[in-house]
């Protein structure tokens, strides 16, 4: 469900942003009635791109991040993956509206939720791998004591 909701959002803010800086925003009047919306935006590509690549970028996050921690769950971990997952979502709503104007190279700017984004969610993986693992480890035996 929550994927389902990100990804409606991302949806509205991409086709918003391409109604944002449609051509009335560059000729001085207000932005485009929605009737007169620019024709050659391809709602196709809109609806599809951002389920495939993004959410399930996140998808994949989650569901790696839930298969590591298991029952493991303190409250650091949850504020590390969280905040992989809003900075993240944020690179991809900065990426999304540079893709949306004219005068961008929107294969560069939609190359970001391929290509950027995906090393923030491996780093914020990597910690909370790293702090799982080592819960998990058996205790270490302390010099002088007994075994």
């Amino acid at each position: 469900m929550r994927f389902g909701l990100v990804s409606a959002l991302l949806i509205a803010i991409h086709v918003g942003s391409f109604w944002f800086f449609s051509e009335g925003v560059y000729q001085g009047n207000t932005s485009v009635p929605l009737r007169r919306f620019p024709e050659d935006v391809s709602i196709w590509d809109v609806l599809t791109f951002t389920p495939i690549f993004i959410g399930l970028k996140f998808l994949a996050y989650d569901s790696a991040v839930r298969t590591i921690t298991k029952d493991y769950r303190p409250a650091a971990l949850t504020v590390v993956f969280i905040a992989g997952y809003v900075v993240a979502l944020a690179m991809d709503i900065a990426c999304l509206i540079a893709a949306a104007k004219p005068v961008a190279d929107s294969g560069f700017a939609l190359l970001g939720p391929i290509l950027q984004t995906p090393l923030v969610l491996l780093l914020a993986f990597a910690i909370i791998t790293g702090v799982s693992v080592q819960h998990d480890a058996p205790p270490q035996a302390r010099p002088g004591t007994p075994r």
